[in-house]
């Protein structure tokens, strides 16, 4: 959206808060020395991983308007398009206004929308609490990724299943996922989760996403939603394999089993220190961390693929139809 002066003006009297910040920008020449690009990014991307925000620039904590000239206010707006787009991963697509203030000073106003996935900058992961930015933690990062992951089913996820309906869907799987009020009529909350679908005639059918999320058994419907886990003994596929698994079931559990694949095949060194600490050969937190990811932006509309999970005597792969590779 465009800001008016006037309600530029209001916000800057009103001060920062969970929507807005302000930035005080020095220049070196042509060179942007204030803020430092990496904070600017991490501003961005916590703005992004909550429920999006504007940056004021050329404006003090304090409220106070800078004096930028119109050559500045070009350099800025083209740095910020270039770390939305390169420093953060997946990017985020900003909006830019110059405005000019009565008196004639003039003002730069970011706009960055919520995001639709986990996004990372150049110092973590970031999100926006209140008037500041901090960093998410793990917990925090599995249930956005999670969550903006089922935001991603946006077409074929939220397909209808034939042959399928509210009872297909297991109490024992939705039921968490719903508030008390949403257990009251659960038929028409899992719709408003996508799960189940209302069609045309009347009928009501589980989508893909209630399939994937809320069966024991989705492979019962969709032969690819599952995990093959391998374990090689030398660099590349075509050594002999130490250990396999065929992974099924609901997402939560397939990550679940996929990590324990992990833990139980990868090598564990020790040291004294001055009693004996393990060295474990992957980290298994960034391990489950790249499942859910895996699993969440994966393209279930691709058939005769599956995710892959690869464990080489270098390192670890995974991947994702449609969606991405870890290694």
């Amino acid at each position: 959206m465009n800001f008016s002066a006037n309600e530029i003006l209001d916000q800057i009297a009103a001060r920062e808060d969970s929507r807005w910040e302000f930035k005080r920008v020095e220049f070196a020449g042509k060179r942007l020395r204030s803020p430092k690009r990496d904070a600017l990014a991490d501003e961005i991307a916590a703005f992004a991983n909550a429920r999006g925000g504007v940056l004021l620039c050329g404006v003090t904590d304090d409220g106070h308007v800078q004096d930028l000239s119109g050559d500045q206010l070009a350099m800025l707006d083209a740095v910020l398009v270039e770390l939305s787009t390169d420093a953060i991963k997946p990017s985020v697509w900003i909006s830019t206004q110059h405005l000019t203030l009565p008196g004639g000073k003039l003002v730069l106003v970011a706009e960055v929308p919520e995001g639709d996935a986990h996004h990372e900058s150049p110092g973590g992961s970031y999100v926006r609490v209140g008037g500041t930015k901090r960093e998410m933690t793990t917990e925090e990062r599995l249930r956005l990724a999670q969550r903006r992951g089922q935001s991603r089913f946006v077409w074929f996820d939220k397909q209808p299943v034939p042959h399928t309906g509210f009872r297909t869907l297991e109490e024992s799987l939705w039921k968490p996922m719903l508030s008390a009020e949403g257990r009251t009529n659960p038929e028409r909350a899992l719709r408003k989760l996508a799960l189940l679908i209302h069609r045309d005639n009347g009928a009501v059918e589980a989508t893909v996403a209630g399939i994937l999320l809320c069966t024991s058994e989705p492979e019962e419907w969709l032969p690819n939603a599952r995990i093959s886990a391998t374990h090689y003994r030398g660099e590349d596929r075509s050594s002999s394999q130490l250990d396999a698994q065929d992974i099924t079931g609901p997402l939560h559990r397939q990550v679940g089993e996929a990590a324990r694949f992990v833990a139980r095949n990868m090598r564990v060194g020790a040291h004294k220190s001055p009693g004996r600490v393990d060295l474990p050969q992957y980290s298994l937190e960034a391990v489950f961390e790249a499942l859910v990811n895996a699993v969440a932006h994966r393209d279930y509309g691709i058939k005769g693929s599956r995710i892959r999970l690869s464990m080489l005597s270098d390192r670890l792969e995974i991947n994702s139809p449609g969606g991405l590779r870890t290694t």
